[in-house]
């Protein structure tokens, strides 16, 4: 049948099985062991294995990369505790890793416990489609690797020369596979039959936003492991899985086809007559005009979607469809962390007198020296200029975000200080450093200094969103990266200080009377207070193990960290350090979690996550990513 997703051709190592981060130093495991065995004993190094408990620290297992056999253990131990951690982590908005959410996910189908499982599904912004196939990859890699292991024993036994590299690339695959398969469990047709449920679930609207704004290989790959039928189990769109496949077609004049034909010559006509979503125009931004620019401000759905992209969109049209929007209070729901990132690029952008620094000033991933050799952006400035006057909206849109900034609580431990890296380090990101700084200043009633080679003073305490940005503008980037000069005054006076939070890149590379920072910080944690350390990294990569900290662990101290890629920062990851900071100084996180387990208990944990994801977003509904 047309799209019925390749008969029974699955399990050619196409799927999940190859990569999946699985493949890093493959077939040589055992080798290493032997290895190490037949070696020094003295140049051995045993790495002792991390060790989980779902009673006493249940957060481990969905913020780092507890193996699936643990996960499995978990469920088996404490089924509730397990789901009631899960929950008040997304309910307090605290990030959940996704290879987490694919491992609780698989785990739960291996244990046949349906009703975990239909408990997950309902959380749609922690388990997706990506999820769920790779849950299914996961569970289907034995599978797949008694199909290349049979193909692999016809080939050596075939007589036929086969090339060497072809042979290789099959144990590869093997061995990824082996190295993906969990300790239970298979694609069964009762997890498959739940994934068709699952699939029945979405509504024509869905489908009309995946087959616009997502790939078309995952749901093939869906469809091959699970047997999906095209109508039976797409009621609301038949039309999806042969459009997938390439077997079939979109409706006839529906907004999937209009995306289709969608061009550089024809971009401004099709807006003008139908709605496409942003995210889908903006590969052809360069050719959009001012009237274009506008109606799409009018039609997009939420205004989140407009300020996210307000570089693209920017012209005193669109600005007068904001103010409009503005005032008729519309919800704006971007995330803390990219609503300052938003008033600093729009604060910017909006400042005539600022242009002759436009070069240098950089923050974010929005990097204003692009702006400065942008034409379109250069002829808004220019109108700005001879306008003489601020942007027209960006009063309101501080009126909006004043008290939703200023009124987050975060109970730390007081006093608190607030140490900013102010070095030539810190040029990409100063400005977004420095109003990371200002913002935690300000709601945690800190002491704010700077460092470069020596140590300062914030110019001014800023208490308002406008004082943030204007000292953000104000702060330069210069010199060497010597932190300890910040930490040196509160030890050298004994000034108890119970929290400081650390803005670096962590390059520390000067000393402050013979000690860099981690042995400075030991002296004071021993000689006067052992403070609270919570470090804002600006890494040179999202995994990258920062300087400092590493030193810090390697005496045995454990800083609370959130990592931000240096040179693209992703501020809507702030609002997840809040969520950590309350709940990991206060016992709130405690009383959430064991109020979760009654209601569990009571009504099931089906219905309790229902609950949940009626106040959780959806992913595929964000607009801005």
């Amino acid at each position: 049948m047309t799209g019925r997703g390749r008969g029974r051709g699955r399990g050619r190592g196409r799927g999940g099985g190859r990569g999946r981060g699985s493949s890093r130093g493959r077939g040589r495991f055992g080798a290493r062991s032997r290895n190490q065995q037949q070696g020094n004993a003295e140049t051995t190094e045993v790495t002792e294995p991390k060790t989980y408990s779902i009673e006493t620290d249940p957060k481990e297992f969905f913020t780092s990369t507890a193996p699936c056999k643990e996960h499995l253990d978990a469920q088996n131990t404490n089924r509730t505790r397990y789901a009631a951690t899960l929950s008040v982590m997304i309910a307090n908005k605290i990030q959940v890793a996704q290879n987490s959410c694919i491992r609780a996910l698989a785990m739960s189908w291996a244990r046949g416990d349906q009703q975990l499982v239909g408990a997950f599904l309902k959380l749609r912004s922690q388990f997706g489609l990506v999820e769920v196939l790779r849950a299914l990859n996961m569970l289907d890699a034995g599978r797949q690797c008694r199909v290349l292991e049979k193909r692999l024993k016809c080939l050596q036994l075939s007589g036929v020369k086969v090339k060497p590299k072809k042979i290789g690339k099959l144990k590869s695959d093997i061995d990824n596979l082996n190295k993906l398969k969990p300790p239970l469990g298979s694609a069964s047709g009762a997890v498959c039959k739940q994934v068709a449920t699952w699939v029945r679930g979405f509504t024509a609207e869905d489908f009309e936003f995946f087959a616009i704004n997502f790939p078309k290989e995952p749901w093939k790959k869906l469809a091959d492991i699970c047997h999906l039928h095209p109508e039976k189990d797409f009621p609301s769109a038949p039309w999806f899985l042969p459009f997938c496949f390439g077997t079939g077609s979109p409706p006839e004049n529906s907004l999937v086809q209009h995306v289709q034909n969608l061009s550089l010559e024809n971009v401004n006509e099709q807006v003008a007559q139908y709605d496409i979503p942003y995210s889908i125009v903006k590969s052809f931004k360069e050719k959009l005009n001012s009237h274009s620019k506008k109606r799409i401000a009018e039609y997009e759905p939420k205004l989140d979607t407009v300020l996210w992209y307000y570089e693209d969109l920017a012209c005193p049209e669109t600005e007068k469809v904001i103010q409009r929007r503005l005032e008729e209070k519309e919800p704006v729901n971007l995330p803390n962390g990219k609503l300052l990132e938003r008033l600093l690029t729009i604060y910017l952008m909006s400042k005539p007198e600022l242009n002759a620094d436009l070069p240098t000033l950089r923050f974010g991933h929005v990097l204003l020296n692009w702006i400065a050799t942008n034409r379109a952006l250069q002829a808004i400035i220019a109108i700005l200029r001879s306008a003489g006057r601020d942007c027209n909206f960006f009063s309101s849109l501080i009126e909006l975000a004043e008290p939703r900034l200023t009124s987050i609580e975060l109970r730390l431990e007081s006093p608190v200080v607030v140490i900013g890296d102010a070095s030539s380090s810190m040029d990409v990101a100063i400005q977004t450093s420095t109003i990371i700084a200002s913002l935690l200043t300000s709601i945690c009633s800190a002491k704010l200094v700077f460092f470069n080679t020596q140590t300062r003073n914030a110019p001014f305490l800023p208490k308002t969103v406008k004082e943030m940005l204007e000292l953000a503008v104000a702060t330069k980037a210069s010199g060497g990266t010597t932190p300890a000069a910040s930490l040196f005054p509160f030890y050298e006076k004994r000034e108890i200080v119970k929290t400081f939070i650390l803005v670096t890149d962590e390059e520390e590379n000067g000393l402050c009377n013979g000690d860099n920072f981690s042995a400075l910080y030991q002296k004071y944690h021993d000689e006067v207070y052992p403070a609270h350390l919570v470090f804002v990294s600006f890494l040179r990569g999202q995994h990258a193990q920062g300087q400092m900290v590493s030193e810090l662990q390697n005496r045995g101290f454990s800083p609370m960290q959130l990592r931000l890629e240096g040179s693209r920062p992703d501020l809507c990851k702030l609002d997840d350090l809040f969520a950590q900071l309350s709940a990991g100084t206060t016992s709130s996180f405690s009383e959430q979690l064991q109020e979760a387990e009654q209601k569990i208990t009571a009504m099931g944990v089906a219905d309790h996550m229902a609950m949940l994801s009626k106040t959780s977003s959806r992913k595929f509904e964000k607009g801005e990513s």
